[in-house]
C-alpha cells in the first residue's frame, strides 16, 4: 500500500510540474503577443513610427521616376504622427474588433496641391488621367507600408478565440493544480512534510525545462536574422521574442531555486525528524 501511494505521489508530481508548465507558458503569451498594452509599449521602444516614416518616403521614391515628377512633390505628404494614428487604428481594428479604415485623402490632397505647385499650370486630359494613377499607387503603398491589409477582421477573429480558449485553459489548469495539491496532501497526510519535496520537484522540473528551453532556442534559432514584411516590423519582432525568451528564462531560474529551496526544507524537517526519533529511541531504551 505504502508503494502504491509512492507511485501515485509521483504520478501527480509529474502531472503537476506539466500543469504549472503550460499555466506558465499561457501567462507568458497573455502578457506580451497577445497583450494589445505590450505591443504597443514595444512599438514606442524601438522607435517604430520615425522608422516606418523613413521607410514609406523610401518607398514613395521608387515611384517618382516613373511618373516623370519632380521629387519636391513628395514633400510633407505624410508625417510622423499621422503614421503613429494610423498605426493605433490597425491595432484597434485587430485587438479591439473595430473596423475603422485608414484616411488617406489627406495624403491625396497634399499630393495633388504639390503636383499643381510643381507643373504651374493647368494639366493635360493625359496628365491627370497619370496623374491620378499615380496618387493612387502612393496611397496604397501608404496603406501597405504601415500593415493596413484586409485581414485585420480574421486575425480579430483568431485573436478573441485564442483569448477565450486561453481564459478556458487557465481555469480548468487551476482547478486540476488544486485538485492535484489535494489528492498530494491526502497521499502524505500522516507527513505533510512532504508536500514540499513534491511541490519542489514539480518546481524543479519546471524551471529546468523552461531554462533549456530558452537555450535551446537560442542555439537553433537565430532570432537577429529574422525578417519579416520590413525592416521596422522585422525590430519590432526580434525585440519581442528576445522579451519572451528572457521571461522564460528568468521565471524558469525563479522555479528551479524556489524548488531546490522547497526540497532542502523537506530535508532539513526529515532530518530533524529522524533525530528527534533517535534521541526518544535513545532515551526510551536508558
Amino acid at each position: 500500500m505504502r508503494v502504491v501511494r509512492l507511485i501515485f505521489q509521483y504520478i501527480f508530481t509529474v502531472i503537476l510540474a506539466m500543469s504549472v508548465l503550460v499555466l506558465i507558458l499561457i501567462n507568458i503569451l497573455s502578457s506580451t503577443i497577445l497583450n494589445e498594452s505590450y505591443i504597443m509599449s514595444k512599438l514606442d521602444e524601438e522607435d517604430y513610427y520615425n522608422k516606418i516614416y523613413e521607410t514609406a518616403k523610401s518607398n514613395f521614391e521608387n515611384y517618382i521616376n516613373q511618373s516623370g515628377l519632380d521629387e519636391e512633390v513628395l514633400n510633407n505628404i505624410i508625417t510622423k504622427e499621422k503614421i503613429e494614428k494610423d498605426t493605433k487604428i490597425i491595432i484597434n481594428n485587430i485587438f479591439d474588433g473595430t473596423n475603422t479604415e485608414i484616411d488617406t485623402d489627406e495624403i491625396k490632397n497634399k499630393l495633388n496641391e504639390n503636383i499643381d505647385n510643381s507643373l504651374g499650370r493647368k494639366k493635360t486630359a493625359t496628365e491627370e488621367k497619370t496623374i491620378n494613377e499615380f496618387v493612387n499607387i502612393i496611397c496604397n503603398e501608404y496603406k501597405t507600408t504601415i500593415l493596413k491589409t484586409s485581414y485585420e477582421g480574421k486575425i480579430n477573429t483568431f485573436y478573441k478565440k485564442a483569448v477565450t480558449t486561453i481564459d478556458l485553459a487557465k481555469k480548468a489548469l487551476l482547478i486540476l493544480i488544486a485538485v492535484l495539491i489535494i489528492f498530494i496532501i491526502l497521499l502524505t497526510i500522516k507527513r505533510i512534510y512532504r508536500l514540499l519535496a513534491r511541490a519542489g520537484v514539480a518546481f524543479v522540473i519546471d524551471g529546468l525545462l523552461l531554462v533549456l528551453a530558452k537555450y535551446y532556442i537560442d542555439l537553433k534559432i537565430k532570432i537577429e536574422t529574422i525578417t519579416i514584411l520590413n525592416n521596422s516590423v522585422s525590430v519590432v519582432l526580434r525585440n519581442i521574442l528576445r522579451d519572451i525568451l528572457n521571461i522564460i528564462a528568468k521565471d524558469g531560474a525563479i522555479l528551479l531555486g524556489l524548488g531546490i529551496v522547497l526540497i532542502l526544507i523537506y530535508g532539513i524537517i526529515k532530518s530533524i525528524r529522524k533525530a528527534i526519533r533517535m534521541q526518544e529511541q535513545y532515551d526510551s531504551e536508558k
